[in-house]
């Protein structure tokens, strides 16, 4: 085979492997942008007034934030989410928590406090 031939093949592999690999890329961060739609619907499940929506909405998290594609910020990011749903509605009830004392999630006092 002469040269010309190697060389026409070696180009196409190559341009080849570049439509695969963009191919991925894209078929990737397509998913990634179903996955966060559907994240926000189920975020928007779980602050609903109706418990049955609320419920259906933490399992769909729950159920999302296992995939594969999300990635550990994500899992961060639900996971600071639900923490702020939980104190908002423990403190709602009455549960008399010390957030409203502190100035971070670490339970630092606010400064200027007591």
């Amino acid at each position: 085979m002469p040269a010309q031939a190697w060389v026409t093949l070696i180009v196409g592999g190559l341009a080849a492997i570049g439509v695969i690999v963009t191919w991925q890329q894209k078929n990737r961060a397509d998913r990634r942008s179903e996955w966060w739609r559907r994240t926000t619907w189920a975020f928007e499940r779980t602050f609903s007034p109706d418990d049955a929506q609320a419920q259906l909405g933490w399992r769909m998290l729950e159920t999302l934030q296992r995939s594969t594609l999300a990635t550990s910020d994500d899992s961060d990011i639900v996971q600071v989410i639900a923490e702020h749903a939980a104190l908002g509605s423990a403190e709602q009830e009455g549960d008399g928590g010390d957030t409203a004392d502190t100035d971070d999630k670490h339970g630092t006092p606010p400064a200027g406090g007591p």
